[in-house]
């Protein structure tokens, strides 16, 4: 490899790497805005502010209460399934994986 090769690849690699370091986003500066709290008022809802780990478990969800209880066996429901299958025609156009 030659010298103005190499120097040519080094100019690629250089171009390259700067059209990735384009900042996608804007800058907000927030400093100017004025504040509507005084210090000692954000030091206070610090204090009655719950610790990490209790402001963690208010946050759980139990998942089992909004399981739907059925009436139905589960035989009923793919004999129901295998009826609907067999009344209606299935869209080859829209066939996956097949």
């Amino acid at each position: 490899m030659n010298a103005k090769q190499l120097i040519a690849a080094v100019a690629v690699f250089a171009a390259a790497g700067s059209a990735f370091a384009d900042v996608t986003g804007t800058f907000d500066d927030f400093t100017n805005v004025p504040s509507v709290k005084t210090r000692a008022e954000v030091v206070a809802e610090l204090k009655q502010a719950p610790a990490p780990s209790q402001a963690a478990n208010t946050e759980w969800v139990d998942s089992s209460t909004f399981i739907a209880k059925s009436s139905r066996s589960r035989d009923e429901v793919r004999a129901e399934a295998k009826e609907y299958a067999k009344a209606h025609k299935v869209n080859l156009d829209y066939e996956f994986g097949g």
